[in-house]
């Protein structure tokens, strides 16, 4: 006698319980994060990193499932940040795969080893991210080796426009950020960010990528950064709390890069 599917809540979480195993057994083919920002860049606008994060070292940010938040955010999105760190930011690497069978994605982490970035790749990352401020150069010149060898692209994140600028003449394939938050002290300043942008973005080499990651949760904000220099803006909270805010974003964008 053959064995009907539950509904409501249990059939839905047998459907993405098999949906998992399936992104698990044969993760989607990663794109390029780079040339997702080069593509918003011929447009005439900066590329838009869209992140998934539920936590964050302060507390809860807001409760969307991934298939909720990908419908409300995926016409905004050049691609995703995706946090795959559990302790602080309740993340998975299993998250990667969902979203990358519709962009590339990030794999956001406080990345130390290769065996994370191995991790990383196998679920579908197209990139990974590498904290400067927390490796030190030696360190970072290691994990970025390896990152290119598995086929990943990073994004290298500092706090300041001295080390983005060293950052972007050293690695010049990788794309390079600047954070609001000082991760010594999780404080964030939207108008340090916005001077570092400008002074980063006074002596980038022509083929670099500048990043503007945290504190942008306002068209306005987004709009100053771009016309400042940044190539790409990384917006988590603001998409996460309200995606509907960012309905239209791309149009208010376009023309700030060209």
């Amino acid at each position: 006698m053959g064995e009907g599917r539950p509904g409501g809540f249990l059939g839905e979480a047998l459907g993405r319980s098999l949906e998992r195993s399936r992104l698990l057994g044969s993760p989607p083919r990663p794109g390029s994060l780079r040339g997702a920002v080069e593509k918003a860049l011929s447009e005439g606008r900066p590329g838009l990193l869209i992140e998934y994060k539920r936590c964050s070292p302060g507390g809860f940010v807001a409760w969307r499932t991934p298939w909720e938040y990908l419908e409300a955010t995926l016409s905004v999105a050049d691609a995703y940040s995706v946090l795959v760190e559990p302790y602080w930011f309740c993340g998975s690497p299993e998250l990667v795969a969902f979203f990358a069978r519709h962009r590339p994605v990030l794999a956001k982490d406080f990345a130390s080893t290769a065996e994370q970035l191995q991790l990383y790749r196998r679920h579908g990352a197209s990139a990974a991210l590498l904290i400067l401020d927390m490796l030190g150069w030696r360190r970072l010149d290691a994990l970025y080796q390896e990152a290119r060898s598995l086929g990943l692209e990073a994004l290298i994140e500092t706090t300041s426009a001295g080390p983005a600028v060293e950052a972007m003449n050293s690695y010049p394939e990788a794309l390079v950020g600047i954070n609001a938050r000082n991760l010594e002290t999780l404080e964030v300043s939207y108008r340090r960010l916005l001077e570092e942008i400008a002074r980063a973005a006074e002596r980038k080499p022509s083929r670099a990528l500048l990043v503007a990651e945290s504190s942008i949760d306002s068209p306005g904000k987004a709009l100053e950064l771009a016309r400042a220099g940044a190539d790409a803006l990384l917006i988590g909270t603001w998409a996460m709390k309200s995606p509907g805010g960012l309905a239209g974003l791309r149009d208010r964008l376009r023309g700030s890069r060209s």
